[in-house]
């Protein structure tokens, strides 16, 4: 391992592993050279806290085995030289003379290009060392992460990209700085993400989640019971956040709740935009006292424009420009009661999720009462009364998702059914509208529940044969975040 900061991203030489070699012949064959480099950025799953970091609030993920590998070089030229390993996707080159210049726009259906997110990352880079002249890249592939999983492949891209271009070009290496770089850098495909992403690819750690908080941005590893797995199952309906606008819409209908919440509650903000978490501060309001007034000041189960530009006492216009996304102005009626109630729910599941994992060890575990007025407390340390405490947050969590915030398919709910009948809890992880399911599982019933899976799902419902389905669900457990390999002087 080199010399480095431990806050900064490791640099560590380069293994010698049959994917490293292949990934090389690869760069080789394409290029005439070896890579200067890799980069290697992990894919994630969230174990719970959907759709509430761009709101402000903790999340709690864990990093995958499954990753981004990137061979890089370094040329002289101001030029992107992008191959992928995957012969579906095709190579592109193209100048890069400022970032500026920089054209990120999707194919004809609105779908991004893969190497959109790339560019985002290498965007970000550029703009953040404000390059007025920089050196090239010969970029080559490798991912191992299905892609349209719910399981942050495009996210590793993006971020593997903006390390190599920042290592390259001998930019910061803190995993903090890089994360919310990366996370800046990603909105340029157009989805108003929150950070969580980023987040995890970099502070990540092996054997432990993370309990990740906002502004400031920290990670706190999180122990997860020693006799529970977490297996991850794909829906086989493949979901592009980019793609559609339901995932900006989702984000655009809690900023406007927020301002509608604050507006009633009497709060004057200077920021026009305000976040479901920063209105809670301001408050200094319990979450469960913030459902409240979400119940007494957005009472409807849908407004229209004209009626929020009446609370607001803005035109069309000043929302259009303050609040909505270029792919949401069109809009005309929103759910904003819903996609509250679920932001401030979630928000206390990860608090009872993590304070259960924190107490689970002592013998008398106890959680303050959960956002219903029910508690989460636990009678002893029994390991089995901890897995369902925790499974039933995470049930809890995926029924939340599927009603208020209305981002599963019926491919995630119909997973989540069959784990039901062998008693196993689980939750639509990542955006939704198809990808994964994440688990959580006894130690000693995971084959069963594997074999459950692939017969119920995969053969039953799917009509896949079942040799096909070892590629779409596995168990896992907690990995580290990105890395760097490069030959070292010793």
């Amino acid at each position: 391992m080199s010399g480095y900061d431990n806050d900064d991203v490791p640099i560590l030489n380069i293994p010698c592993s049959e994917r490293i070699i292949k990934l090389s012949e690869l760069f080789y064959n394409a290029f005439g050279c070896e890579p200067s480099y890799f980069v290697r950025v992990p894919g994630r799953v969230n174990i719970i806290g959907e759709h509430i970091d761009y709101c402000g609030y903790p999340v709690l993920p864990m990093a995958l085995e499954q990753d981004i590998l990137m061979a890089v070089n370094v040329i002289e030229e101001s030029k992107l030289y992008l191959r992928n390993a995957d012969t579906k996707y095709k190579g592109v080159d193209m100048s890069i003379n400022a970032y500026e210049e920089f054209n990120i726009t999707p194919d004809s259906s609105g779908k991004p290009y893969w190497y959109n997110y790339i560019l985002c990352g290498i965007k970000g880079a550029m703009e953040h060392l404000n390059n007025s002249s920089c050196k090239g890249l010969q970029l080559y592939v490798d991912g191992n992460i299905p892609p349209a999983s719910g399981l942050s492949s495009s996210s590793a891209l993006v971020s593997a990209a903006c390390l190599s271009y920042l290592y390259a070009h001998k930019g910061t290496l803190n995993k903090t700085a890089i994360a919310s770089l990366c996370a800046k850098s990603e909105r340029y495909i157009g989805t108003q993400g929150g950070g969580m992403d980023q987040a995890i690819a970099f502070l990540a750690k092996k054997y432990s989640a993370q309990y990740i908080t906002f502004q400031p941005l920290n990670a706190t590893p999180v122990a997860l019971p020693e006799d529970a797995t977490f297996v991850v199952a794909h829906s086989l309906a493949e979901a592009n956040k980019a793609a559609t606008n339901d995932f900006n819409r989702r984000v655009i209908e809690c900023r406007l709740a927020a301002k509608i919440l604050a507006t009633l509650s009497g709060v004057i903000s200077e920021e026009k935009v305000i976040t479901l978490s920063q209105l809670q501060k301001i408050l200094n309001n319990s979450l469960n006292e913030m459902r409240e007034l979400v119940l007494k000041y957005i009472p409807k189960d849908i407004y229209t424009k004209a009626e929020i530009c009446k609370i607001l006492k803005i035109n069309e216009t000043d929302l259009d420009e303050s609040f909505l996304t270029n792919n949401t102005k069109h809009l005309t009626e929103f759910k904003l009661k819903q996609r509250a109630l679920h932001v401030y729910e979630e928000a206390q599941r990860v608090e009872d999720f993590r304070k259960i994992c924190t107490y689970s060890k002592l013998e008398s575990a106890t959680t303050n009462g959960a956002i219903n007025g029910g508690t989460t407390g636990l009678a002893n340390n029994d390991s089995g009364e901890i897995l369902t405490a925790l499974g039933n947050l995470m049930s809890k969590s995926h029924e939340s998702l599927r009603t208020l915030y209305e981002c599963s398919h019926a491919n995630l709910d119909e997973l989540v059914n069959i784990s039901r009948t062998v008693n196993i809890h689980s939750r639509l992880t990542g955006a939704g509208w198809g990808g994964c399911i994440v688990a959580l599982c006894p130690k000693e019933m995971v084959e069963k529940y594997i074999d459950t899976l692939k017969e119920e799902f995969y053969v039953k419902y799917c009509n896949l044969e079942k040799r096909n389905a070892d590629s779409y669900i596995f168990a896992t457990t907690p990995n580290y975040g990105a890395l760097i390999y490069k030959n070292l002087v010793i």
